[in-house]
């Protein structure tokens, strides 16, 4: 890696900042590829903090899988053109051993049944399968399972977080739940309480002491305690198990609506441990302009509205997600790529984007545009030929593909930039 001033030289820039291009850079790091970053960081803040594979297909029948490796390779039989039939198994083994034991690396463990999807409450009441939780969730599944004798807490001014409702929305899947409405350590009461600000105060030891104080003359019969995850930002296990210890009950954490906590600690656990790793990057930045140069690599211009770095590589990873993250842009007549301005997928006709029925039960064919990738994961041209040999995609901007119908998009993130950033690697290896 070459840094001089404004100037960065580098084998791979990342553009985009969500968990495609977060685990791409990750993976880069494995590789033994020097790698810069560039992108906005929001999209991982609405993150539940679970890490879902696959759990859903087809979509319009809602099948649900408990293996989600079987749910992969049904997907991959039926829509060949699907990002995922572009992946064999062992890649995709390897990037989720690979992004687990980065997370407990860095203090934020995850429980994975490898061959299963787990099932877990949300903070509406309903039950979520999914692939991957976090570590202070799983006394929750194990409650569920064994339909325990639970208590859930609630707070006075949390929005969108009721033990009441949750209980009631549960009563034919896990009967014996109590609710408890509290007032947050040290607030008074106050009227609005957020997620991250509860979380910080949770940090500390005596916090966590008083809320024992006001839990523990509730917990009657009660063989486990459920909290919003507000136990802490980058102590949450310790904080958990603080908790528990203090009840002498095992203690779960139920994600809230966004942003929460959970997706602030995936967020910072990546801001904190990829440039210690050797990442440049330049986050809550954006890439203003990137051009082909005679050599064939890359220059890419990073700022706000004006230019600020100049980085050269030789290989580019577009992770720049759809609609909500930036990467496509829609307006009256048609959807186009953001950044390169590449060719996408896409529906000509405006009014088919969308069905009459909002809740179509198949989804709406908007949602399938992106771009079009070769094996290798490099964006094609209306001939099917990539538009540059050393340019690649990965993560929710690919077409064919539904990931929150089929609840699919960490692990769509996770193994779209694993297999662009093996291609990457072989790349540069042959041209070294």
């Amino acid at each position: 890696m070459i840094f001089q001033d404004d100037y960065l030289s580098v084998d791979l820039a990342v553009i985009g900042a969500g968990m495609a291009g977060m685990s791409a850079a990750v993976m880069a790091i494995a590789h033994g590829l020097t790698v810069a970053q560039a992108g906005l960081t929001g999209e991982i803040l609405f993150s539940s903090g679970f890490l879902d594979f696959l759990a859903i297909h087809p979509i319009s029948e809602k099948r649900f899988w408990n293996n989600p490796w079987h749910a992969v390779h049904k997907l991959a039989q039926d829509h060949p053109d699907h990002p995922f039939a572009r992946i064999s198994d062992s890649l995709m083994h390897h990037v989720w051993d690979t992004m687990l034991t980065f997370f407990s690396r860095e203090s934020l463990p995850y429980h994975r049944a490898v061959d299963e999807n787990t099932q877990m409450i949300t903070s509406q009441g309903t039950v979520k399968s999914t692939y991957c939780l976090p570590q202070t969730m799983l006394a929750g599944v194990d409650g569920l399972k064994q339909q325990l004798p639970c208590l859930l807490v609630d707070f006075c001014g949390l929005r969108g977080f009721s033990a009441v409702q949750i209980a009631d929305c549960l009563q034919n899947r896990w009967k014996n739940i109590q609710a408890l409405h509290l007032c947050f350590p040290n607030t008074n009461g106050l009227s609005e309480q957020y997620p991250e600000q509860m979380a910080k105060a949770m940090e500390i030891q005596s916090n966590r002491k008083k809320l024992a104080e006001m839990i523990r003359p509730h917990l009657k019969d009660a063989h486990l305690v459920g909290v919003p995850a507000i136990m802490g930002i980058e102590n949450s296990v310790q904080a958990v198990s603080d908790l528990a210890e203090m009840l002498g009950r095992p203690v779960f954490e139920i994600p809230t609506i966004p942003p929460s906590a959970p997706g602030i600690r995936l967020k910072e656990t990546f801001e904190r441990a990829l440039p210690k790793m050797g990442v440049k990057q330049f986050l809550q930045n954006r890439v203003l302009r990137v051009d082909a140069l005679p050599n064939g690599n890359f220059s890419l211009d990073i700022g706000n509205t004006e230019m600020q770095h100049t980085i050269t590589a030789k290989a580019v990873i577009l992770a720049t997600g759809r609609f909500f993250g930036g990467g496509l842009v829609a307006d009256l007549n048609d959807v186009r790529e953001s950044v390169m301005n590449l060719p996408i997928v896409s529906i000509p006709d405006r009014f088919q984007w969308h069905r009459d029925d909002f809740f179509d039960p198949g989804g709406h064919p908007i949602h399938l545009t992106g771009i079009e990738v070769d094996d290798q994961f490099r964006p094609v041209n209306a001939s099917g030929m990539p538009i540059y040999p050393n340019l690649f995609a990965a993560g929710s901007i690919l077409a064919h593909q539904d990931w929150i119908r089929s609840k699919s998009g960490v692990g769509l993130a996770f193994c779209t930039a694993a297999a662009a950033v093996d291609a990457c690697a072989r790349l540069i290896s042959d041209k070294s």
